[in-house]
């Protein structure tokens, strides 16, 4: 073991002169993935505000493209994964890897604000592009200033984060002989990124999201109590957290492996038989892990309403059963004194 430490050791350090090579690439790779997880976010999330609110996905989407909040966080997120994606692939110096990956879009929100303020006291900056439109708007400058310092924070975090979580014995490209990106030929991501990681992305969004509509369904059964003996809660109470259950598990289970499949040393599978697991276990998964949990999070919208203030009767209940305890705790103490 220890031996096989200090292997891991000698190659990480006979790797330090290609240190500079190594810490771009894990910055660009970090950058595409934080990308993806934006475009991912932008395809889902209107499907999700079309379930929530009953509208239809067109509506949802342009109430989406018109929400700041929701693409601001969107984005810090997204820079955030791209962050520590990068930081962990670069092995040493993984804050200056997760901040170059955020790079760019810290660049442009400097940018604005920048030409928000410059023009007030040199007005030969207001020819710059988009000073005519921001140019001394104090909320367009505040905002800008928010944001400037949420995607420092989220770069330098994400970066430190994925540069903690590194460890040479999980570092599949370690002990490669060719350039590889998780054990897998570097070349392989130009089709990896767009069609297998945007379909896991876009199904881990939702099953976050029906995880949620989910549990929050199953407290409001907790806590109201004209719900209890209703048949269609007894039936959907289950089912939602079970088509949740399977989405996680699938999507899970068939993005490790996708990756085993696609390792660079593997030899149990060539040719259409590669190709098939390829397409089963990176379209086919994702795209049933998705609809499962869409399902799931329609099972949690479609039970039915309590009654308004019954919830005043679950607390009454919890209120007596805990008053209950105590009283009966006391009595027991009193009578074990008196013996």
């Amino acid at each position: 073991m220890a031996m096989s430490d200090m292997t891991q050791e000698d190659s990480v350090q006979n790797a330090a002169p290609r240190i500079n090579q190594r810490v771009l690439g894990a910055a660009l790779f970090g950058l595409l993935c934080g990308g993806y997880a934006q475009n991912a976010a932008d395809r889902t999330i209107p499907a999700i505000m079309s379930m929530v609110q009953r509208i239809d996905l067109e509506t949802a989407y342009t109430d989406y493209q018109g929400s700041a909040l929701y693409r601001t966080s969107v984005l810090l997120i997204a820079t955030f994964i791209g962050a520590a994606t990068a930081g962990f692939l670069a092995r040493r110096k993984g804050i200056l890897a997760g901040v170059l990956s955020g790079s760019p879009y810290i660049l442009l929100v400097a940018y604005i604000l920048f030409v928000s303020l410059a023009p007030q006291y040199f007005s030969a900056l207001s020819r710059l592009p988009v000073a005519d439109d921001v140019a001394g708007d104090a909320s367009v400058q505040f905002q800008t200033l928010l944001r400037l310092v949420l995607l420092a924070l989220a770069v330098f975090v994400g970066g430190f984060l994925g540069h903690r979580l590194y460890d040479p014995r999980i570092d599949l490209d370690l002990d490669q002989a060719k350039v590889t990106v998780f054990g897998v030929r570097w070349a392989h991501y130009f089709w990896i990124l767009p069609f297998i990681y945007l379909a896991f992305l876009a199904s881990a969004i939702i099953i976050v999201y029906a995880g949620v509509a989910v549990i929050l369904a199953d407290l409001s059964f907790a806590w109201h109590p004209s719900l209890w003996f209703n048949f269609a809660w007894n039936w959907a109470f289950p089912v939602g957290a079970i088509f949740v259950w399977l989405a996680i598990l699938m999507t899970g289970t068939s993005f490790v492996r996708f990756y085993e499949v696609m390792q660079q040393r593997q030899t149990n599978f060539k040719g259409w038989k590669k190709f098939g697991r390829v397409v089963l276990y990176g379209v086919g998964a994702p795209a049933l892990s998705y609809t499962m949990a869409a399902l799931g999070a329609d099972v949690a919208h479609v039970m039915p309403r309590p009654v308004e203030g019954d919830w005043k009767i679950a607390v009454g209940i919890a209120a007596a059963i805990v008053v209950v305890a105590a009283v009966s705790s006391v009595i027991s103490r009193i009578s074990a004194r008196a013996r």
